[in-house]
C-alpha cells in the first residue's frame, strides 16, 4: 500500500512538524517559512528546537540583529542544551583566533558583540568553566581580559597562576602556555588599571619573558613555529621584550624603564646605569630597602647584554640563528690578532737600518699585560673586517696596506656587497656586552643571580664566542691561549656535525693567539692545521684588504680583525702569519738558513706585491751570504719578478751568485742545476731552465701554496727549533 506524505508524518510531534514545514519551505519561499515559525514560536515558546531553528536562519539571512537576539535568549532560557554549546564554542574559537591574531571581526563574532555585555560576559566565563583542556580554558580568559579591560587586573592574575602550573607539562621557554603568557597576557595585564601584585612575582615574569625571547631569537623560524603550535611570525621579539622590560620597571618604580621604547637606545641605557652604579647605588648590601635597586640594574643590564651579545654573534655567524646551510648567509666570520706593522719608509730608513732590525715590528702585546677594563684602555684595540665582496681584490689594491688612524678600516665594502658588515657595529656590540658582563660581575648581589638566569638561557655557543673574543680583546692572551687549547680538545672529542667548522675557528684564533705572543712555532703548527680543513669552506668572496695595516706614527696599536672563513681568507691569513713568522726567524734574530729563505720565498708570492719589502730583505741576505740553495724552487716558485731577480743574481751584472734552486735537464729530480763555478754551457742550461719556470708563471699561486703548505705541513715549524 503506497503511503502519503502526511502519513510519513505522523510519527513527528506537533513542534517538529512545524520545524519540518518551515524548513521544506525555506528555499522556495522563505516568508511561509518564517509564517510556520512564528506560528511555532507562539504555541511553543519553550521548545528549544524551535527557538534555535529561528536562530539559524536569521543566521542563515545575515540578520545580525535578530540573530543576537535569538542567541541571547536561547542562552538565557536553555543553557544546558548540547547543541547550544556546539554554536557557542564554535564562537568561542573564532573570537579568540581573531582576537589573538587581529584578524577582521567574522560575520559569527558580529553577532557575538551584538549581545550585551553582561550576556557576552556570562558566556565567556560559562565557556571557559566548561573548558575540556588548559589551552582553551587559557584563551577564553584571555578573550575575557581584552573584551572586559576593566577585569584584567583580577582575571589576569588568576591566569598567570594557570599559565604556571600549565607550563610544568612542557619542556623548555618555547611552548604555547610561555608564548600566551608573555606575548598576550603580559602586555594587557601590565597596563591594567588597579593592578596590584607583589615584586617578586613581577621578577619572575620578566624572567620568563627574557627566557623566552631570547629562545625564539636563536631558534630556527620553523623549529620555534613547530614548538609554539603556530604559523605566526614575532616580527620583533626584541622590540617586544624592551617592551615588557618597560611596562614592569613602570610598576616597579624603575628610573630606567622609560629608556626603553626602542631597542636603538642599547647604548644610551647602558650608560645610564654606569652611571648609576658609579652614584652608588646599593648593590653590594644586604637585600631589602636597596633589593629593587639590585634587580632594576640585575635585569636592565642583563637585557643589554644578551642583546649586544646576540647582536655581535649574530653578524659573526648568520646560520646560528637560522639552523639552515651557511651557503643561504655571507660566510661567518672569527676575531683573530691580525697584523701591523710600521710604514716601509720608517723600515728603509737610514735611522732605522742603522739601528738595527726592530723585534718589535709587528707589536704583538706583551703576554705579562694585565687586565684593563674598557673605559681605562688608552689605546683600544682597532677591530676591521673582511671584505665580502664577489670580485678578488685586485693585486693594485694590496701594494699599500690600510693605514690605522684612516677612517677607509671601520666600515668595509658596505655598499658594494651584500654580506659586508660594518667594523663599528660589530666593536660596538663587543664592547658594550664587555661592559655588561664586567657590571653583572662587580657584585656579588648581582653574579649570583645573573649565573642563575643564564642557566635557563640555551646560549652556550654563543657564550663560548663570547669567552674566547673578551679575552682577545682585552689583550689576555695567556688566559686565552689557555682556554683556547681546552675547548680545542673538547672539540676534537665532539661527533658533533659542525665540529669541523669548530675546530677551523678555534684553530686560527689559537694561532693568531700563539702569533702575539711570540710563540711562532707553535703559532705555525695551529696555522697549518686549517690547511687540511680549506677544502669544505666557501669560495665565496675574494681577498681582505685590511688584514695588515699600517702604524703612524709608531708604536702601533692592536689590531683585530674579523676573518671570514673562505678558503681564500683563511689561506691569505695563513700565509700572512707564516711570512712574518718566519720575517721574524730571520731578520730579527739572524736564521739564515736557506730553508727558512726558501720557505719565505714561496710564500711571498701570495698576494704579490704586497710583502716585496719583505722579498727585498730576503734578496740581501742572500747577496751577504754569496749563495742560495732550495730544493723546492722549481716546483713552488712561478712569480715572474721573482724569477727575473734570480736570473739577474746569477748573472755578472747581478753579482754572480751561487744558486742551486733548479733541477739539471735530462737527469733526475734529485740532481738540481748550480751556477757555482758554471762553465758558459752550464750558464746557458740555467737560463733556459728559468726561462721554461717563467712559462708556469700563469699557474695559479694559491693553488701551489696549498699543495706546498700540504706536503711541508709536518717540516715548516721544525725550522723554528
Amino acid at each position: 500500500m503506497k503511503i502519503s506524505p502526511d502519513t510519513e508524518l505522523e510519527h513527528l510531534k506537533d513542534e517538529e512538524y512545524l520545524i519540518f514545514r518551515a524548513k521544506e519551505e525555506q528555499v522556495l519561499n522563505p516568508f511561509a517559512a518564517k509564517s510556520w515559525l512564528i506560528t511555532a514560536q507562539i504555541i511553543y515558546p519553550q521548545n528549544f528546537g524551535i527557538q534555535f531553528e529561528i536562530y539559524k536562519i536569521t543566521k542563515q539571512e545575515k540578520n545580525v540583529r535578530e540573530a543576537a537576539n535569538c542567541l541571547s535568549t536561547l542562552f538565557q532560557n536553555f543553557p544546558n542544551e548540547a547543541a547550544l554549546w556546539v554554536e557557542l564554542d564554535a564562537i568561542m574559537s573564532v573570537l579568540c583566533e581573531s582576537s589573538s591574531h587581529n584578524y577582521h571581526t567574522p560575520f559569527i563574532s558580529q553577532i557575538f558583540y551584538k549581545l550585551s555585555k553582561d550576556t557576552q560576559k556570562a558566556i565567556i566565563l560559562s565557556a571557559s568553566e566548561r573548558a575540556k583542556d588548559t589551552m582553551t580554558y587559557v584563551s577564553l580568559m584571555l578573550l575575557l581580559t581584552s573584551s572586559f579591560p576593566e577585569n584584567t587586573a583580577y582575571n589576569g592574575l588568576t591566569l598567570v597562576d594557570a599559565l604556571w602550573k600549565a607550563e610544568n607539562t612542557s619542556t623548555g621557554p618555547l611552548n604555547p602556555f610561555r608564548r600566551k603568557l608573555v606575548c598576550e597576557l603580559l602586555p594587557r595585564l601590565l597596563q591594567a588599571e588597579g593592578l596590584e601584585v607583589r615584586p617578586k612575582i613581577l621578577h619572575n615574569l620578566l624572567t620568563k619573558s627574557i627566557e623566552f625571547y631570547v629562545a625564539y631569537s636563536t631558534t630556527p623560524l620553523k623549529v620555534a613555529q613547530t614548538k609554539l603550535d603556530v604559523d605566526t611570525v614575532i616580527e620583533d621579539p626584541w622590540q617586544d621584550l624592551f617592551s615588557v622590560i618597560r611596562l614592569i620597571g613602570w610598576n616597579l618604580g624603575w628610573t630606567l624603564a622609560s629608556e626603553f621604547d626602542v631597542v636603538s637606545n642599547r647604548e644610551l641605557i647602558l650608560q645610564k646605569i654606569q652611571n648609576m652604579v658609579e652614584r652608588g647605588a646599593r648593590l653590594g648590601g644586604p637585600k631589602g630597602d636597596n633589593g629593587e635597586d639590585v634587580r632594576e640594574v640585575l635585569y636592565v643590564t642583563i637585557t643589554i647584554f644578551l642583546h649586544a651579545l646576540l647582536d655581535y654573534t649574530r653578524r659573526l655567524c648568520p646560520d646560528f640563528t637560522h639552523g639552515e646551510s651557511s651557503n643561504a648567509f655571507p660566510p661567518p666570520l672569527t676575531l683573530v690578532e691580525a697584523f701591523v706593522r710600521p710604514d716601509r719608509n720608517e723600515i728603509m730608513s737610514p735611522e732605522r737600518l742603522s739601528a738595527g732590525p726592530s723585534k718589535n715590528l709587528l707589536s704583538p702585546p706583551s703576554s705579562k699585560r694585565l687586565r684593563q677594563s674598557i673605559e681605562e684602555e688608552q689605546s683600544p684595540a682597532l677591530i676591521t673586517v673582511s671584505c665580502l665582496s664577489q670580485s678578488s681584490t685586485p693585486i693594485s689594491a694590496l701594494q699599500n696596506d690600510s693605514v690605522i688612524g684612516s677612517p677607509s678600516h671601520l666600515s668595509l665594502g658596505a655598499s658594494s656587497s651584500q654580506g659586508s658588515v660594518s667594523s663599528g657595529a660589530l666593536s660596538q656590540a663587543l664592547i658594550t656586552a664587555i661592559k655588561c658582563w664586567d657590571i653583572l660581575h662587580a657584585f656579588e648581589s648581582l653574579s649570583s643571580e645573573f649565573v642563575r638566569i643564564l642557566e635557563g638561557l640555551s646560549i652556550e655557543k654563543w657564550l663560548i664566542v663570547f669567552n674566547m673574543d673578551i679575552l682577545i680583546y682585552e689583550g689576555r692572551l695567556v688566559e686565552a691561549e689557555n682556554q683556547l687549547r681546552h675547548t680545542l680538545a673538547r672539540a676534537r672529542q665532539s661527533n658533533q656535525s659542525n665540529s669541523s667548522l669548530t675546530i677551523l675557528t678555534l684553530n686560527l684564533k689559537l694561532a693568531s693567539v700563539l702569533f702575539a705572543l711570540n710563540k711562532f712555532s707553535a703559532a705555525t703548527e695551529s696555522a697549518l692545521e686549517v690547511v687540511d680543513q680549506l677544502n669544505p669552506l666557501s669560495i665565496h668572496g675574494g681577498l681582505t684588504p685590511n688584514l695588515v695595516l699600517l702604524s703612524r706614527p709608531l708604536p702601533p696599536r692592536r689590531h683585530l680583525h674579523l676573518l671570514a672563513l673562505t678558503q681564500t681568507q683563511c689561506l691569505q691569513f695563513i700565509t700572512t702569519l707564516l711570512i712574518y713568522s718566519l720575517r721574524h726567524l730571520v731578520i730579527v734574530e739572524g736564521n739564515t738558513d736557506d730553508l727558512c729563505l726558501g720557505h719565505l720565498i714561496v710564500l711571498l708570492q701570495f698576494e704579490w706585491p704586497r710583502h716585496i719589502y719583505i722579498f727585498e730583505e730576503v734578496i740581501e741576505v742572500i747577496k751577504k751570504k754569496g749563495g742560495f740553495a732550495y730544493q723546492y724552487f722549481a716546483p713552488y716558485v712561478t712569480t715572474a719578478d721573482m724569477l727575473e731577480e734570480f736570473m739577474f743574481l746569477a748573472n755578472s751584472l747581478g753579482g754572480g751568485f751561487q744558486l742551486d734552486i733548479l733541477p739539471l735537464p735530462h737527469t733526475s729530480k734529485q740532481q738540481r742545476m748550480s751556477t757555482r763555478g758554471a762553465d758558459r754551457g752550464s750558464k746557458q742550461d740555467f737560463k733556459c731552465a728559468m726561462k721554461k719556470q717563467m712559462l708556469r708563471c700563469c699557474e695559479s699561486v694559491e693553488t701551489n701554496l696549498i699543495s706546498f703548505l700540504t706536503r711541508q705541513r709536518a717540516y715548516i715549524p721544525h725550522v723554528f727549533m
